[in-house]
């Protein structure tokens, strides 16, 4: 049986005495004051190697533990564990093979020589009749996504007989937007092609009401409406491409999608 004798005398009434744990069982030894004054050399050796052997029947190791992490929100404890499973999968599959292509968006091109314009836009819109413009693309579904390019003749030379791209943006929203519609312009900036031609790109926005008929197909009686217009005067003539969804829809199918009629135009001579 191994015998550990405990290092710290204690007191009980004659004398000091040492504990002695032996085959599981605590025994008290009274010793004589003198001898338990100081700890011998060969006891410290007895005791540690009796620890060293106690603990390697237990599994025990000296090694130290690394230390626990600050506690994390469930947030970044959420967050840290995705993000592990992420690399684990990454690491495993290959970023080749993590995720599958995805498909590509197809587009078609408009083109009119007569006009002198063209541009490309989403697979899927229907031309229809509009009288407010020459060229109407509509989605079917959704009934206020569509694409409209206007030609009118002009008196202007250039949009510099407005003004600079504000100044155009508050011209255009002003003929095109409802007297007593709310609207806000979002953006209005001026861009030159190789020819040195001028073209104001502007975003803007308004609420207003539905049709009769529109009441009745979507339930609702307004609507909030995201433009984003190019516009540009050549040759005594004005050309004006408006894209436009649904706030609400303005991010998934306006944006990179409708809009791509306005940021691919570009005349023809």
């Amino acid at each position: 049986a191994i015998s550990i004798l405990a290092l710290a005398p204690i007191s009980v009434g004659a004398g000091p005495v040492l504990l002695r744990w032996s085959a599981g069982m605590a025994q008290t030894v009274a010793q004589p004051s003198a001898r338990i004054s100081r700890p011998r050399p060969q006891l410290l050796v007895v005791c540690l190697v009796a620890v060293s052997a106690w603990l390697v029947c237990r599994g025990g190791s000296f090694a130290f533990l690394p230390a626990k992490p600050a506690p994390r929100s469930g947030g970044d404890v959420h967050e840290a564990g995705a993000a592990t499973q992420r690399r684990q999968m990454l690491a495993s599959l290959g970023l080749s093979a993590a995720l599958p292509a995805a498909p590509a968006l197809a587009f078609e091109t408009f083109k009119d020589t007569n006009l002198g314009i063209e541009f490309k836009y989403p697979t899927g819109l229907q031309k229809t009749e509009n009288k407010l413009y020459n060229v109407f693309l509509k989605d079917v579904i959704e009934p206020l996504e569509a694409i409209g390019i206007r030609v009118i003749d002009s008196g202007r030379s250039t949009l510099d007989d407005i003004g600079d791209a504000k100044a155009v943006a508050n011209k255009l929203v002003a003929d095109s937007v409802p007297e007593k519609a709310p609207r806000e312009i979002i953006s209005a900036v001026s861009k030159f092609d190789d020819k040195g031609r001028r073209y104001d790109i502007i975003e803007y926005a308004y609420q207003w009401k539905f049709a009769p008929d529109l009441v009745a197909a979507t339930g609702r009686k307004r609507f909030q409406l995201h433009n984003k217009a190019v516009i540009t005067v050549y040759k005594r003539k004005q050309y004006l491409v408006v894209a436009s969804a649904e706030e609400q829809n303005w991010q998934s199918r306006g944006d990179g999608m409708l809009a791509l009629g306005v940021d691919s135009f570009k005349l023809l001579f």
